[in-house]
């Protein structure tokens, strides 16, 4: 066994080491860009990887104003350059020289598919999302059972109202292992029905460290869950699948844990409010139904039975005068009605026409001669008064101008 001496004199070493490799002075390397950031002397420092590995790189403005394309997360990119050892950091990275484009990175890729796949069997509609409860009973948790995200999470519940459970289902939150665990945790708390609302959480992290939750199988479990799900992965610029299809995207952990549950003193004091307004209600209620209670109390028909009585009979013979006079009115104008009848069927009366000095001519058979063109010469006739009937023979007839007989 070789003793070194100092940190400095092993870092040396390793770095001495890279140098002498010839493997590792020039080579080229394809992987996925993330993280990708420029600083503000141009130099560009940003990581590579697949789906097992990362390792940093940096490319210096010199090399980068030379590049044909403008690297960005998520590109699938060929790196050539030199491996280098910072020995005063213990830090390991590519000196990249050129960059070239290879096609979008294989994660972003199998992102960017299965969202879409998903999209279009409507598992991100809004009409499918549950509404969150306002006032849980018990709260479940899926996340690691170490770490900050689920002390957070149960601190910032605790302080917002202290008088709710939480209960936690462990699970794995990066690696191969995130997507059964997780699945098995939603399937828990839907079996048992012994929580209100589901949160699956986990702290910040690369795409890379993230990209468990694009899980077909985790999208599928949050989409059938009867129970509500928030998600809570990352942090605010962090989306993954699950945030898509969950009922309620938390920006954080902690974000998480003040949606899921109202704060104790705003209930207080809606419900102080609720039973103010309440005993008004009931206050001004009463107060109506006293005002009545008095006005009924102080009524004449309580204190004298006799008044109701009384005040009934005299309604019925106030109707009785009305309707007497109203009959009388009506028998007097019918009996009027009926004499001017009589007046007018009296100076059509014949016999009273008669009994003025008139009188009218009859034929042989009783009806009465109304015009000289009726009769001819040597007709009887007769010719009735008011006090008898005289028989004549007609001698002549003369007819005037305007059709009517002048004599007999």
């Amino acid at each position: 066994m070789f003793d070194f001496e100092s940190v400095s004199h092993l870092n040396g070493y390793i770095k001495q080491s890279l140098q002498d490799n010839p493997y590792l002075a020039e080579f080229s390397v394809v992987g996925e860009i993330s993280q990708y950031v420029v600083s503000a002397r141009d130099h560009a420092y940003f990581s590579i990887k697949d789906d097992q590995s990362v390792i940093n790189c940096v490319i210096f403005s010199r090399n980068r104003s030379a590049l044909r394309i403008e690297p960005a997360v998520g590109m699938k990119v060929k790196v050539t350059g030199g491996l280098d050892f910072y020995s005063a950091g213990g830090k390991l990275q590519v000196i990249a020289t050129n960059i070239e484009d290879k096609g979008a990175g294989d994660l972003h890729e199998q992102f960017n598919k299965l969202f879409e796949k998903l999209r279009k069997e409507g598992l991100f509609d809004a009409e499918h999302k549950k509404a969150i409860p306002v006032l849980p009973r018990r709260i479940g948790v899926v996340t690691s059972a170490s770490g900050k995200v689920i002390s957070d999470i149960v601190n910032t519940i605790r302080k917002r109202n202290p008088h709710h459970d939480i209960l936690l289902y462990p699970a794995s939150v990066q690696g191969d292992l995130c997507p059964p665990e997780v699945i098995s945790g939603i399937k828990y708390f839907n079996e048992n029905k012994n929580v209100d609302v589901i949160i699956v959480a986990r702290g910040g992290g690369s795409f890379e460290e993230l990209f468990c939750f694009n899980d077909e199988g985790i999208a599928r479990a949050v989409y059938d869950s009867e129970l509500p799900v928030i998600s809570a992965i990352g942090h605010e610029p962090d989306y993954t699948i699950i945030d898509y299809v969950a009922d309620v995207r938390a920006a954080t952990p902690t974000a998480a844990g003040e949606l899921v549950i109202a704060s104790y003193a705003d209930q207080q004091k809606e419900i102080d409010n609720l039973a103010l307004n309440l005993d008004i209600a009931i206050n001004q209620f009463v107060d109506s139904r006293r005002k009545a209670l008095d006005v009924y109390k102080n009524h004449k028909a309580l204190h004298s039975p006799a008044f109701y009585a009384r005040e009934q009979l005299a309604v019925v013979k106030e109707l009785r005068t009305r309707l007497d006079a109203l009959s009388s009115g009506i028998v007097k104008q019918t009996s009027s009605e009926i004499n001017e009848v009589k007046v007018r069927l009296d100076a059509l009366n014949p016999h009273n026409v008669l009994n003025r000095g008139y009188s009218y001519v009859c034929d042989k058979s009783g009806k009465a001669v109304e015009s000289a063109r009726f009769v001819k010469k040597g007709d009887n006739v007769s010719i009735v008064l008011s006090d008898g009937t005289l028989l004549s023979e007609i001698k002549d007839i003369s007819i005037n101008k305007h059709g009517g007989a002048k004599d007999a």
